[in-house]
């Protein structure tokens, strides 16, 4: 019946806005012949529900009210008044408390009316109201009406505020977006919210599902956190694309945290209208600041965007960002913050005596027992005329924030970062009470303040020095000359791991570069691993002569942990190739067990590619150390394969007595006689290092091919190719444990010349 009425009245409606009776003259006249009609109408109360509909729409609060009033005074449970009531209050007194008692009438009358309990949830979310009656609301809502997106958003906000329910509010957020992908704000609020409680995974999977270019920063965030750096990078930049032209350049503006010298060359870059050429100079610059270098520079780059970010969202009430801004961008996030809006009791104790030696710096003795919760440097205070100082400590209008005195008269900030210099305190403070923060400013001392200082045997001239010292805005302006910007990466462990590097020739007259990785288990394993799978993921960057360049790889690779492989030396083995030009280069090598803080880097500046393609010389490879090789044939993957042969790496270099060596090596350009043949011989030395110096070693040796005889350390060879592939297997028996040199010659008969190359090999001592 109520449904009915309801749908009758609003087809009504619309028949006036068609016919032209939307006018306000036309409606009137409806409401009028309404109420003359009154007396004989059959249901009063539907009369009186109808002329209320109609002053709504004329936006008439009163009339409207007092319609619906009269309805609900004829028939107290006619829900279409209810609901018409609370439509009154919300949408034109503005009281959407009064409201709610409404719509939960109407809906608890009409349970079919889903427009009632739609704007029964959406006003309990305009009252920020998630208590159980509104959870129990919003979950009969979806029960009747799964398709209205309202309660889903309800329920969502209702778990995020419970906390412990986060993956709840997370699964009723993806239903509410999916109902209402155009509500931009609340999914990028609640994205937000997931980026302050640091929920990275879910950050990432809500953001990279967002069109709202807000979320681009968010999504970077979380992909910082899982080490994906271009990623983070590239989502940057089609943020950056999206901001107005005036603020672009504020993310590659480099003059805070660079030299003066390339400041200077940045803004000539910038000034041409090469955009390659600057895109070079920016590449090459944050690709030195890389502490890795694996990515190439973009792990740099990207914390720098999001330092920006970070300070045009919260410092840049001010253009582009105040004094906080500043700082942040140059050394990021302070080891300890307070302010005046949220004291920050828990002060660490590398902190604390920081903030010690600095109070005994400016206040003498007075500065050594107290507790400081804000500032040590003086600020300006309420408690004028010397009135709660701590004994001769601060000034008189000018004091520090301790526990037993905090009375401000200006809002303030106070950052610590302790491993800049030797530590660095930032005193901000909103003179002007406008919401920009800038250095703190140097106290204006009275004579009472000199006098005091002089009666406590310092020198008014020494505490003025001090002041002018410690004061933010010097200490940034000096602090900028010699140390302008501080990345950390502390928070990282150690995954310690073997790397080695060989050279080959390559095609197209360039040469091969491999990098094995040896990932021993015990290392990349944790204590409290059950059996499972790890990933770590392996980088390489070649890194161009003066950084012009560079070419990197990424890759995963799993590993099983069980405890049968436990404590037993055991290493996961993996390669990656490289091809380049002959020449100078550096090498970083990094690898990070996916989903922990355990990193390691090793970077190899001095790398030289020789040139191969020379046809005039015999030429030798590098000499690999491995632990076996057998026929390619029989080789139980294709991993190391090379030629014909199968090359099981050694990264480690490392062989204990008893077991068998194996060298492999490549010949280049050996020189055919008449007769189509090549003959060379092979020789090699194994030297100990000694305090005295190297001792020699003899090793007995068997060469794994054909056509070969040995004598003593020398084996001739005899062959049809200019370029050949070999090894040699050593049996490593009788040997002290220490470092060897392996020193391995080729010489070619037919021509007399001769090519070396060492190795180098360990045997560990006995435990």
């Amino acid at each position: 019946m109520h449904t009915v009425l309801y749908s009758t009245i609003y087809l009504l409606l619309i028949s006036f806005a068609s016919t032209g009776f939307a006018q306000n003259r036309d409606l009137h006249d409806v409401i009028n012949r309404l109420k003359a009609d009154l007396a004989t109408a059959s249901d009063s109360s539907a009369s009186y529900a109808r002329m209320g509909l109609l002053y709504l729409r004329l936006e008439e609060a009163d009339s409207a009210e007092a319609a619906f009033q009269n309805a609900l005074a004829l028939r107290p449970n006619l829900a279409i008044a209810h609901t018409g009531l609370g439509r009154v209050y919300q949408n034109l007194h503005n009281k959407p408390d009064r409201a709610l008692s409404h719509y939960e009438k109407a809906v608890a009358i009409d349970t079919t009316d889903a427009d009632a309990h739609d704007r029964l949830i959406k006003t309990l979310l305009a009252l920020e109201n998630t208590g159980s009656r509104a959870r129990k609301a919003a979950s009969q809502t979806i029960a009747r009406f799964p398709d209205r997106a309202s309660p889903y958003l309800l329920l969502a906000r209702a778990h995020r505020e419970e906390g412990s329910a986060h993956q709840v509010a997370l699964y009723y957020y993806k239903k509410y977006l999916e109902r209402n992908p155009e509500d931009h704000e609340t999914a990028y609020q609640f994205a937000y919210a997931l980026y302050e409680a640091k929920e990275y995974r879910d950050l990432e999977d809500i953001t990279s599902r967002m069109r709202d270019p807000r979320a681009l920063p968010l999504l970077a965030q979380a992909l910082i956190q899982r080490r994906d750096h271009e990623g983070a990078l590239t989502a940057f930049r089609h943020y950056i694309e999206t901001l107005p032209k005036e603020e672009q350049p504020l993310y590659d503006d480099i003059s805070y945290i660079g030299s003066k010298a390339e400041a200077r060359a940045y803004r000539l870059a910038s000034a041409s209208d090469d955009k390659t050429q600057r895109e070079r100079f920016l590449t090459r610059f944050w690709l030195q600041k890389d502490p890795f270098k694996t990515s190439g520079g973009a792990l740099r780059r990207s914390q720098h965007y999001r330092r920006v970010w970070h300070a045009r969202t919260h410092f840049g009430k001010k253009w582009p960002w105040d004094r906080r801004g500043e700082i942040y961008i140059r050394y990021g996030e302070p080891d300890y913050i307070s302010t005046s809006r949220k004291l920050n009791a828990i002060v660490p104790l590398d902190v604390q005596r920081l903030q010690e030696q600095r109070a005994y710096a400016i206040y003498g003795d007075a500065g050594i027992e107290a507790n400081f919760v804000g500032p040590v440097y003086p600020i300006r205070t309420m408690e004028q005329g010397g009135i709660g100082r701590v004994g001769n400590m601060g000034f008189t209008d000018y004091r520090p924030v301790t526990t037993t005195s905090g009375w401000t008269s200006v809002p303030w900030e106070v950052w610590i970062y302790k491993n800049l210099e030797q530590g660095a305190e930032f005193t901000f403070t909103d003179e002007f009470l406008g919401g920009n923060f800038d250095f703190a400013p140097v106290p204006s001392l009275t004579e009472e303040d000199l006098a005091n200082a002089e009666s406590s045997g310092r020198s008014y001239m020494s505490v003025i020095q001090r002041l002018n010292e410690f004061n933010p805005a010097t200490l940034a302006q000096s602090l900028a000359a010699i140390e302008p910007e501080l990345y950390s990466i502390e928070a990282l462990d150690p995954l310690d791991f073997y790397f080695d590097t060989l050279t080959f020739r390559g095609p197209e007259n360039k040469t091969e570069l491999q990098v094995i990785f040896g990932l021993p288990l015990d290392n990349v394993a944790l204590p409290a691993d059950p059996d499972t799978t790890v990933v770590v993921e392996r980088r390489t960057a070649l890194i161009y002569p003066r950084a012009l360049n560079f070419q990197n790889t990424k890759s995963a690779l799993a590993i099983d942990i069980t405890d049968d492989i436990r404590d037993r030396g055991l290493q996961a083995l993996s390669g990656v190739h490289h091809i380049a030009e002959p020449g100078e280069y550096e090498l970083a090598v990094e690898a990070w067990r996916q989903n922990t803080n355990r990193v390691g880097a090793y970077r190899q500046p001095d790398l030289h590619l020789p040139d191969y393609h020379d046809k005039s010389h015999l030429m030798m490879s590098d000499i690999q150390i491995a632990s076996r090789i057998i026929e390619a044939d029989r080789a139980p993957d294709t991993s190391f394969v090379r030629g014909d042969l199968y090359i099981q790496p050694q990264p480690s270099a490392t062989f204990v007595p008893g077991m068998s060596m194996y060298v492999y090596f490549e010949i280049y350009n050996l020189k055919r006689d008449e007769f189509g043949q090549t003959r060379y011989t092979i020789s090699y030395e194994v030297q100990k290092r000694q305090e005295a110096g190297f001792a020699l070693v003899s090793l007995l040796a068997k060469l794994g091919q054909k056509n070969t005889e040995a004598v003593g350390l020398s084996f001739d060879q005899v062959g049809t190719n200019p370029d050949e592939n070999t090894y040699l297997e050593m049996p490593l028996t009788n040997l002290a444990s220490g470092r060897y040199t392996l020193k391995l010659t080729i010489t070619d008969k037919n021509t007399d010349q001769t090519t070396k190359k060492d190795a180098v090999f360990f045997v560990p001592g006995t435990r």
